[in-house]
């Protein structure tokens, strides 16, 4: 298996298809309907991927490991507040995203002088009308 990285991928926008590492297709291909799973780096001082896009109405499962020290993943709309602790074991992260928008993901440990510049988003995109 090769190690690089396909370009394409890489500068295409997060969705159901790419992987938090650096942009690689997920083996298993489609995620179950109605529900996404997305692994998440917490590092100082920023989340990869930055931008996490569901449609609403998905139930979201973030697979969170930290890189380096203790971080935290916060997401005020959707009653989202976890620590993340060091050593990468991963914390498992499951909610519904209810409403569409654009939210921030925040660190909610404090993680060092970059702190208040670890964020990322979480875009909701509205359900189309059936």
């Amino acid at each position: 298996m090769s190690n690089q990285q396909d370009p394409a991928a890489a500068a295409a926008p997060f969705d159901s298809h790419t992987a938090a590492n650096g942009g690689a297709v997920l083996a298993q291909g489609k995620p179950t309907e109605g529900e996404r799973t997305i692994e998440v780096v917490a590092k100082r001082f920023g989340f990869e991927p930055s931008r996490i896009e569901v449609t609403e109405g998905e139930r979201v499962k973030l697979v969170v490991r930290s890189a380096d020290g203790v971080h935290g993943v916060e997401i005020k709309k959707f009653k989202v507040n976890k620590k993340v602790p060091r050593g990468g074991d991963a914390v498992t992260i499951e909610f519904a995203a209810t409403a569409a928008g654009e939210f921030p993901i925040l660190c909610s440990e404090y993680c060092g002088d970059g702190h208040e510049e670890m964020k990322g988003m979480l875009v909701v995109a509205a359900k189309a009308p059936q």
